[in-house]
């Protein structure tokens, strides 16, 4: 966990403050097993749900990629894998296996349903409309078809907008599908909205991005279905314990994708919350907690205080088979309130590091917002902003979707010049990208001590002094 814990004595006075911290949380399972065998791999789902709609035959070569795309990830599917194709129109129709939607189910991998599924893949014809959550309607049904515990992931492609149903009915859907399943959702063609993508990835655990090469798709279906069937181990969850009076303000997922977390809290007991996160495969993701802090006269100044812990937290297997990795023991979030300012001036790198992320986002929204409304000067400040975060994050595919809006003179200073011949669909895919973030860079530690810390050293554990408080529930009344 990595935190600035200083606080001024006399904010925290003044109404209060937040203290932020990043959590770290990796998992590699295999360099656990020390030699041992590897625990069986659960029962897998996929659903891929392809855009057939009418626009998708204008121009042809979109459904002969959607095509090819899709029998790449039947292929790549890992025997024994339950499985459907889909025909996204203002309606959703199973393509295989085919028969009544009422009846529709889930088939298992092996090399005749891999070969029947692409025979089916090559007849898709396109017609009709765009009714995403009615895709996703079907994707839950086939889901809940298939009992017992599972991995169960979908793949959506669009080309178009959601223009044949309300969006309350996508919104309702993705209610009901949420904690179901995991979706990724891609765009091709020009007429996609990347705010519905968005909404579709935010909600169901997924990541939403776009493809602009035809050719590339298929590769794309092949990573994205390779990287569902990596996922094995389920049911982590992130618990958070604070101190009476005080309470979280932000819980998030930063890394690799940003997610508010707080509207999915559980209650776990008292002054205790949970969040669940979804299939973990051999990866580290990032988390950004923030708890309101505030000093009452009674707390001591120079000493690190608790204020609340951080656990990573399993599930009860429903059926015993599940791997069981070894969690770490519960982090501290602390609070030190002081009189230097050296100290509470100092900002933690990983949380200034989100923060450029925040302010990236900000700036592509404006840019968007500001290119709509004719005004180019605005525009070209808002991107210049977002080039300038993206530079200092070090986040290149960013930076190279940025560099077909604007012409990038000097990323490090945002100094950019909006392009003459920019597109609808240019801007549409860095914004599909706005939720995609890069981790803070290691730095090498240098060999000789510096007054600069490393982002190590701003760990809590690095913080504590010898003779604080133990850190914990038990502690809360003495520290309160």
């Amino acid at each position: 966990m990595s935190q600035q814990p200083y606080v001024s004595v006399d904010r925290g006075a003044e109404g209060g403050t937040r203290m932020c911290a990043v959590v770290t949380v990796t998992v590699d399972l295999g360099a656990e097993q020390d030699g041992a065998p590897p625990p069986s791999s659960p029962a897998r789902a996929e659903v891929l749900l392809l855009d057939c709609s009418a626009s998708m035959g204008y121009p042809r070569e979109k459904l002969w990629a959607a095509q090819d795309a899709a029998a790449e990830a039947v292929r790549a599917l890992p025997d024994g894998t339950y499985f459907a194709i889909v025909a996204g129109r203002h309606t959703a129709e199973p393509v295989y296996p085919r028969g009544p939607r009422q009846s529709a189910s889930l088939v298992r991998a092996d090399a005749t349903t891999r070969k029947e599924a692409q025979d089916a893949i090559e007849r898709l014809v396109p017609g009709g409309g765009t009714a995403i959550g009615s895709w996703l309607e079907l994707a839950r049904e086939l889901f809940g078809r298939r009992p017992g515990p599972a991995i169960r992931h979908a793949l959506l492609l669009s080309d178009g907008r959601n223009e044949h149903e309300q969006p309350d009915a996508l919104a309702a859907e993705l209610t009901a599908c949420a904690g179901r399943f995991t979706c990724d959702a891609i765009g091709i063609g020009e007429d996609w909205d990347p705010d519905e993508l968005q909404l579709v990835a935010d909600r169901l655990d997924g990541r939403a991005d776009a493809v602009r090469d035809l050719d590339a798709l298929p590769g794309e279906f092949r990573s994205v279905t390779a990287e569902s069937a990596g996922r094995y181990l389920t049911g982590l969850r992130l618990r958070l314990t604070h101190r009476p009076g005080s309470a979280p303000l932000t819980v998030q997922q930063v890394h690799p994708t940003r997610r508010d977390l707080l509207p999915e809290r559980v209650t776990a007991g008292e002054r205790c919350l949970e969040f669940r996160t979804p299939p973990w495969g051999d990866e580290t993701r990032e988390y950004l907690v923030c708890v309101a802090a505030s000093r009452t006269p009674q707390e001591p100044v120079d000493r690190a205080l608790w204020l609340a812990d951080l656990k990573v937290v399993q599930e009860p297997s429903q059926d015993g088979a599940a791997p069981s990795p070894r969690l770490p023991p519960a982090r501290p979030l602390l609070v030190h309130w002081t009189r230097h300012r050296d100290l509470y001036s100092a900002y933690d790198p990983k949380v200034a590091h989100y923060a450029h992320h925040d302010a990236l986002v900000r700036g592509l929204e404006e840019g968007r917002a500001a290119q709509r409304a004719g005004d180019e000067p605005r525009a070209r400040a808002a991107w210049g902003e977002a080039v300038r975060r993206a530079h200092a994050m070090g986040n290149e595919p960013m930076l190279q979707r940025l560099g077909d809006v604007v012409r990038i003179i000097d990323a490090a200073a945002g100094e950019v010049e909006v392009r003459p011949d920019i597109r609808p669909l240019d801007i549409k895919s860095a914004m599909v990208l706005r939720a995609h973030s890069t981790m803070l860079p290691q730095r090498r530690k240098p060999r000789r001590e510096s007054r600069d810390p490393e982002p190590q050293a701003t760990e809590p554990q690095a913080t504590e002094p010898q003779d604080r408080e133990p850190q914990g529930p038990e502690s809360q009344d003495r520290e309160s």
